[in-house]
Formats: C-alpha cells, sequence, structure tokens
C-alpha cells in the first residue's frame, strides 16, 4: 500500500511519541511516569488518525477514542485491530494521571507498554504492509547517492543487520556535511602559494589545519582527514534547520567512514565499542530516523534556496603566461601566471578595479601541477569568448589533461 506523505509524518510524529514515552517509563520518577503514560497514549492516538487518513475511515475531531477502533475496523473487514482491550485501559489510565493525578501503577504499564509496541509492529505490517520502526521519509529525499545509502540502511535495519545500518548512516552524514571539512587534498600545500583562499583546494577545515604540516603531525588514519570547524559548522546546522544536539548524537553513536574526493571507495573504522549488542537494535532504529530527518532538513533548505545559473564562461587570451593578481589591482601581489599552452582560461566575472581599469577574474588548474585564481587586467585578453557547456568544458578540461600527459606535464 502506498502511503500519503501526510500519512508517513504521522507515523513518524507517532513513532517519536512512542519513543519519548519508553524513555520516561524507564526513570525511577513516578512524575516521569506520569508523562510516560500521557506521552503514549499520544503516540497510540496519532497512529488510529494515521491509519484513518490513509483508509478514509473518518475520524474526526470530535471523535471519542473508542470510537476509532470501529471506524477503522469498518474498513479493514474482515480484519480487527489488535489490543484494543489493553489500548482502552491505556486511556483510561492516561485520562486518571492527567485530570485526577492518579498515580499510574508501574507493573500494569510496564505491561501496556509491551502491548503497544506489538500493536504498532503487528498493525503496520498486516494493513499498510510497512514496519513501524523503520518507516521513514526517505523517499522525500532528493535523488542523489544520499537517499540510496539511507535505503540500504532502512534495508539493513529491517533485515536485522544494525552494524551495517550504522554504517550507511554514517556515510550518509560524511556525504552530506563532512566530506566540506577534508583537509587531504593540503598533503601538498606547496602547490598553492599565496595567502588568498582563491587558490587550492576547497575546505570548510579550520585554516590551521591546511597544510601538509598539521596533516603530518595529527593524521593518523584516513579517518582524520575530516577536521571540523565547530563554529562554522553548528552555523551550517542552524541554517539548514537541523538540530544540532540530534547531529552530535548521531556523530558519537556511528562510526566514522571517509572517502577521498577523487574515489569511490569507502573507509570504515570499525569502532568496536559503538557495535555493542546491549542495545544496538534501539540506537540503529534512532540513529536511522535521526539521520534521515537531518538529511531531509538539508535537502528541503538546498530546494528553497534559488540561485543564479550554471552556465561556464572563457577568455581567449594574447599570449600564455600572462600574470594573475592576488587583486583587482595590477600593484597588488601576483600569485603567477597563467599556465604554459593555455591561452583559453575560464572566466567568472569581469569587474572595475580599485585602480580603476577592467578586470576579469578567472581560475585554472593543471592536473599534477595545482590551481591558479585570481584577477587577469583586460589588457591581456584578446576577447571575451562567451559560453561554453558544461559537458564541453569538461571536454576541454579532458583534451588539456591529455595534452599535458603526452607533452609529460
Amino acid at each position: 500500500m502506498e502511503l500519503d506523505t501526510p500519512v508517513v509524518k504521522r507515523i513518524s510524529l507517532a513513532r517519536y511519541l512512542f519513543q519519548l514515552a519508553e524513555q520516561e517509563s524507564r526513570s525511577a520518577s513516578d512524575l516521569a511516569l506520569f508523562s510516560g503514560v500521557n506521552l503514549l497514549q499520544d503516540s497510540v492516538e496519532m497512529f488510529l488518525v494515521a491509519l484513518s487518513d490513509q483508509l478514509n475511515a473518518g475520524i474526526k475531531q470530535n471523535t471519542k477514542f473508542e470510537e476509532y477502533f470501529d471506524l477503522i475496523n469498518e474498513k479493514i473487514k474482515p480484519k480487527e485491530l489488535p489490543f484494543r482491550n489493553r489500548l482502552l485501559r491505556l486511556n483510561r489510565i492516561r485520562v486518571d494521571s492527567k485530570h485526577y493525578g492518579i498515580q499510574p501503577e508501574r507493573q500494569e504499564c510496564g505491561g501496556i507498554f509491551v502491548s503497544a509496541r506489538e500493536f504498532f509492529e503487528e498493525t503496520a505490517t498486516s494493513i499498510l504492509g510497512i514496519n513501524f520502526f523503520t518507516i521513514s521519509l526517505v523517499d522525500l529525499l532528493d535523488e542523489k547517492e544520499t537517499k540510496e545509502l539511507l535505503k540500504d540502511a532502512e534495508r539493513y535495519l529491517l533485515e536485522h543487520h544494525y552494524e551495517e545500518c550504522l554504517i550507511n548512516c554514517r556515510k550518509a552524514i560524511f556525504l552530506e556535511i563532512e566530506w566540506s571539512y577534508d583537509i587531504a587534498p593540503f598533503r601538498d600545500t606547496e602547490r598553492f602559494s599565496g595567502s588568498s583562499l582563491l587558490l587550492g583546494p576547497f575546505s570548510d577545515a579550520p585554516f590551521l589545519a591546511r597544510n601538509k604540516e598539521y596533516i603530518a603531525e595529527n593524521v593518523r588514519d584516513p579517518t582524520d582527514f575530516v577536521v571540523y570547524d565547530h563554529k562554522a559548522l553548528d552555523q551550517e546546522l542552524l541554517k539548514n534547520g537541523v538540530d544540532n544536539t540530534a547531529f552530535w548524537n548521531v556523530w558519537r553513536l556511528t562510526p566514522e567512514v571517509y572517502r577521498a574526493k577523487e574515489g569511490k571507495a569507502w573507509i570504515i573504522k570499525h569502532e568496536y565499542g559503538k557495535f555493542e549488542e546491549e542495545g544496538l537494535k534501539e540506537r540503529a532504529e534512532y540513529v536511522f530516523n535521526t539521520t534521515v530527518n537531518i538529511v531531509r532538513a538539508i535537502h528541503s533548505n538546498k530546494r528553497t534556496v534559488r540561485i543564479g545559473g550554471h552556465d561556464f564562461y572563457f577568455l581567449n587570451l594574447k599570449r600564455e603566461g600572462v600574470s594573475v593578481y592576488s587583486k583587482a589591482d595590477r600593484a597588488s601581489e601576483v600569485y603567477g601566471t597563467t599556465f604554459q599552452g593555455r591561452k583559453k582560461v575560464p572566466c567568472y566575472f569581469l569587474v572595475t578595479g580599485l585602480d580603476g581599469e577592467k578586470y576579469y577574474f578567472v581560475s585554472d588548474s593543471v592536473k599534477g601541477i595545482g590551481s591558479l585564481g585570481g584577477y587577469i587586467h583586460s589588457d591581456d585578453v584578446e576577447s571575451f569568448g562567451g559560453k561554453i557547456s558544461p559537458s564541453e568544458w569538461n571536454y576541454f578540461f579532458q583534451y588539456l589533461i591529455d595534452k599535458d600527459e603526452k607533452e609529460g606535464g
């Protein structure tokens, strides 16, 4: 049965409330038990509303709790919802505790929690064809590698391969967040001389970590290539609507992973403590659901961002070896010259410089040599070449790379 998006959201909320209820019920505090019972009843009620929505059972705002069962049973004949009497008893305990301050009896509540879990599992499977504890909003994610990883994580969870589930969730976190803090490209810092951030590889890692000396001293295995700038990370999470605590919980509960930017092979740090059998199932359920929520928030935010086109432009230079300045000013530092063999270079914009003259901003790279970006004076430009398609640009760069290799570059 294909579920509507609002139904998936309500089931997810019901699961979340159930998890909160279980946490409260484990506390030795009697006050926490009051909270647990109320959360559990809210969870059951939300799940019944989701069922009603999917089956068009007609539950309304003024429908009484006990009537939910009759309306849904009418739609699923000859089946019937299980544990009706136990859940009606839960509702009675909830009314007594909430409205009359009557203390729930701990032993009885323990049995009701077990019945509620079995109710969710059995009903979700037999009526909706889903697993209550794994149904997620994965299908609402953008079509990209992260979605496939989380689909696999969901399958691993269903098949009780909890370690693989945790690993796949961390891979998703790496692709959505951690990759931008990779300092591996800075192993050869000397390629990228100069102080401008326009030179060399991109990274959100702290500036102090972006050099071969830091790497030599601190990187002991490939997962150490990920170095957080915690302030930048917190801002990024906030911008994307990601709960900071949720992110760090997933970070703590999953093993570290790494994949080089130019490769496809994953490196997994098999941290044995994170695969301890006790509580592994519950941890995997929490990590999976939380990771999906994190990724969904990131994808949702990206969909709302409006940016300009991604067209590529180029310049035709008058000669090879044109000076590239750090600023739009010929009096500024010269980072270097355009690479030999290059009279056609990528161009991003034209601007009036600090000295009142015209400058083009360019960025170029050569395999085995490095990258160079900065400002070129208009006197050194033969013509503005115009737009080139990404596919043509990729072909052009591949041609230059092949040419370099043939010539021993």
